[in-house]
């Protein structure tokens, strides 16, 4: 059959044909009709954004009545009973106030090359900028945070919308961008570029406190802003984006990489030629950055300075301000801010840490200073303790910077500035110095069920200019045995299986790298429980505990405690004594001791409750903060039991009082350069870090235990009595403290010291169910001293008690019987009694 001509007359068949033009006729009615309704939908779509977009605008106020100099309001911060502790805000925006013909072009070039590189060309809105933003956030998966803000856009931020307080959510942020762009556009009609550029380079955020590009100079390089050359007006340009990470003073290496990119962009965008990029490159710019200028700022308590640091952080993490943002809100915003000082915690903490009577090793002083010379050759040099410490090193390797007496500092320092300036002078402003105490003092105390902070101080005497070091919260200090509870005995305890009674030999050893191991008292004990090494902070037991946990879980422990410090390199055998790359800060340890007080849970140190807005709404809440859980109710209650132990009775003994129950742990350092005591009461957890700014040793050990004493004695005086509550299935069990096993009747209660069966406290399924097996009772002859063989008579025999299996060098060895003595028996009785004259002649050997 010939299908081709069948299915052409079959197609050509006018039923066929009907059929087939009513299908057509509705699909091209279907099509039309899906046409139609996306285009109604797409119309009802941009209606709907342009609705929406109106919404939004016709929120905003006519362009003539908004204000882009930024605000005056005060921010208030107020202690735990309710009085103003500080008001702040922003200096030196009025005061120093430049006009944009004042400021070099460079800086302005560096500004607006790096920060808006069309800033002369779009009306207020970057719509290229804006499209790149999108893109990268649809490639990064919704993630929406590269900014395409212009320069009109962020000055509108640093003054009109500083005070908005919105969450930051998706459709925040798209309300704000839509009223952001909108009132850009509106400026860009009414103000000329170099008005906008002006009123941004006067109000921007340059990090120190410092508002507006001719503060900035000044603060840094001790000239005006008029007379800064290109190479340093691009370490300006280069802390505009981040003033606290690209800040030339504390981060001078990321300032330095940010630095090199600006040049090279305005390299690239024509702003510079080559020769000018070279000559700035090889530019030695960072020796003419003075180090500290704090002379013109209001002094302010070490509590407010880590107050103020934190909620900038968490107005950036939180509501999503840049730090600019962050800044201006907080000194310019009129906020209050509930702090969670305790004003009389803290004024006990002052009296007693500045109490002369505390150390009774006597004081000594040092300098900090900064020094700007212009040398006659047109140079500008910068001078600090640090150049002045190498100076004279270079001369005299034990040269110190503390001295007998401050008229002795003082002498130092003019015979140093003498030879610094003798080719040179020193402009104005371009000198500040601090003469301090030492050795000097930091303290931390915290409710540690909250994670409030009450009180902090950051270093002895008075702070003579401004803002000066915080050595609570800034600087790092080796923690020595404080920090073996944190790296080897609360993993071991709690994710390892041991417990307290774990024993491990205290004897001589060498680290995996050939170094000894010493123990503080030079002891050696010979097998010792976890307790008994907490006690009296056995440095060979908490080395081998960690060894045998491995060093990684450790690690991994000391960081869920908080300790933001560590380095890869401190993942070793000398973390469990605290033999880290940098240290720890005294703050961070108090979290982490806090912690263990608090159950195992961690709280985040905190230094408010909550922060309103001018307009008393609340934009900030850490009462609601969620902390982790580090440790096991049960782990902690038991690190507790044994550090109880430490303050009464062990290394920590002369920090305990009557009248509270107290547990800690004290710690120093080779040279006794580092002196700890970390430890807390049901109440607060208190601790004190000691020791000289230049890290020199020390022969006074004693002054941060008397400080702790004093300032825990006190603040507990009108605190009721507590003990720290036992968690649910907790036991105790007798057990011997050389085996940490069951004691073996009549044998481990007749050791040749005095009984060593202890009560000792476990979670129920870590109770031991052996026997000791570090004790044997032996039937020893009284003549040979060797175990009795069959022919010793019994009135020669008598039991002893010895320990089996330790290390010789150790106070068991002197106790202890080797396997192979254990095998040997009596050589002097036999089956022939031996002569009288003989059994005499061996009565009172020993072998």
């Amino acid at each position: 059959m010939d299908f081709s001509r069948t299915y052409v007359k079959n197609h050509n068949s006018p039923r066929i044909r009907k059929r087939l033009a009513a299908q057509n006729r509705f699909i091209h009615s279907l099509i039309k009709t899906i046409l139609i309704l996306i285009l109604i939908v797409l119309a009802l779509s941009i209606a709907g954004a342009a609705y929406y977009v109106k919404s939004q605008i016709d929120k905003l106020p006519d362009i003539s009545a908004v204000n882009i100099s930024p605000s005056r309001n005060k921010t208030r911060i107020v202690d735990t009973d309710g009085r103003i502790l500080a008001t702040l805000s922003a200096g030196g925006t009025e005061r120093e106030y430049v006009s944009l013909k004042k400021i070099p072009k460079d800086l302005q070039h560096a500004i607006v090359a790096v920060e808006d590189e069309r800033f002369y060309e779009h009306n207020g809105a970057d719509i290229r900028s804006n499209i790149r933003a999108i893109f990268t956030g649809l490639v990064n998966g919704g993630n929406f945070s590269q900014g395409a803000s212009t320069i009109t856009q962020q000055l509108l931020d640093i003054t009109y919308f500083s005070t908005k307080t919105e969450d930051k959510g998706f459709v925040d942020r798209l309300d704000h961008k839509i009223q952001q762009e909108y009132l850009a556009v509106q400026l860009e009609r009414v103000k000329s570029k170099d008005q906008i550029l002006e009123k941004y380079l006067n109000t921007l955020n340059l990090g120190r406190n410092t508002l507006g590009v001719e503060a900035a100079a000044e603060r840094y390089f001790n000239k005006d802003v008029s007379k800064l050359n290109l190479s340093e007006c691009t370490v300006l340009a280069a802390i505009a984006r981040n003033p606290t990470k690209y800040n030339p003073i504390n981060h001078r290496k990321n300032n330095a990489l940010r630095r090199e990119k600006v040049l090279k962009t305005m390299l690239d965008q024509g702003y510079i030629t080559r020769k000018s990029y070279q000559k700035a490159i090889d530019d030695d710019v960072y020796s003419r950055i003075a180090s500290e200028n704090y002379e013109d700022e209001e002094k302010s308590s070490y509590f407010e300075d880590a107050l103020t640091e934190q909620v900038v952080g968490d107005l950036k993490r939180q509501l999503g301000l840049t730090e600019t943002e962050a800044f201006m809100k907080l000194y310019t915003g009129g906020l209050k801010i509930y702090a969670t000082q305790s004003k009389s915690i803290q004024n006990i903490v002052d009296k007693e840490v500045d109490r002369k009577a505390n150390y009774p090793g006597g004081t000594k002083y040092s300098l900090s200073f900064s020094l700007t010379v212009e040398k006659e050759n047109g140079t500008t040099k910068n001078y600090n303790e640090k150049t002045m410490l190498k100076y004279y090193r270079g001369r005299d390797k034990a040269y110190t910077l503390n001295y007998k007496s401050k008229e002795e500092a003082k002498k130092a320092y003019a015979a140093y500035r003498k030879q610094m300036t003798a080719d040179g002078k020193v402009p104005e402003g371009g000198e500040c110095i601090n003469y301090m105490l030492e050795p000097q003092t930091a303290v931390t105390i915290i409710d540690q069920k909250t994670g409030e902070v009450r009180a902090v101080s950051g270093g002895r005497g008075d702070r003579e200019n401004g803002r000066t070091l915080n050595r609570a919260t800034d600087t790092v200090r080796q923690p020595g045995s404080t920090f073996d509870i944190l790296s080897a005995y609360a993993p071991a305890i709690d994710a390892a299986g041991e417990t307290l009674a774990t024993v491990e030999d205290d004897a001589p050893m060498t680290y995996q790298n050939g170094q000894k191991l010493k123990n503080y008292d030079k002891r050696y004990r010979g097998f010792t429980t976890i307790r008994d090494a907490v006690t009296s902070s056995v440095n060979v037991v908490a080395v081998k505990t960690l060894t045998k946990i491995g060093t990684g879980l450790g690690y991994q422990y000391v960081k869920d405690f908080g300790i933001s410090t560590l380095r890869d390199g401190d993942n070793n055998e000398s973390l469990a004594l605290g033999g880290l790359t940098r240290g720890v800060k005294n703050i961070e340890l108090a979290a982490a001791y806090g912690t263990i007080a608090n159950g195992g849970y961690y709280r985040r140190p905190v230094y408010y409750t909550t922060i309103e807005d001018s307009t008393g709404k609340v934009i900030l809440d850490t009462t609601n903060d969620k902390g982790h859980r580090v440790l096991k109710q049960s782990t902690a209650w038991l690190l507790t039991s044994a550090m109880e132990d430490a303050i009464n009775k062990g290394s920590g003994i002369n920090a305990s009082f009557d009248g509270m129950t107290l547990a800690g742990k004290s710690g120093m350092t080779t040279d006794n350069r580092d002196l700890l005591l970390a430890g807390y009461s049901p109440y607060y957890t208190c601790v004190v870090t000691g020791g000289c700014d230049d890290d020199s040793p020390q022969k006074d050990t004693s002054y941060t235990t008397k400080i702790w004493k004093s300032i825990m004695q006190q603040i507990h005086m009108d605190k009721s009595y507590k003990i720290f509550k036992r968690p649910a299935g907790i036991v105790s069990a007798n057990i011997c403290r050389k085996s940490g096993k069951l004691p073996e009747e009549n044998v481990c209660n007749k050791d040749p010291r005095g009984s060593m069966v202890v009560k000792e406290y476990f979670t129920a399924d870590t109770v031991p169910t052996e026997t000791c097996d570090h004790h044997v009772k032996l039937d020893i002859c009284k003549i040979s001293g060797l175990p009795a063989g069959d022919f010793c008579p019994k009135s020669d025999i008598v039991k002893e008690v010895f320990i089996t299996g330790g290390s010789p060098g150790t106070e068991d060895s002197k106790y202890m019987i080797s396997a192979d003595d254990m095998l040997r028996t009596c050589n002097i009785h036999t089956s022939r009694i031996p002569p009288a004259s003989v059994h005499n002649s061996r009565k009172n050997s020993k072998s």
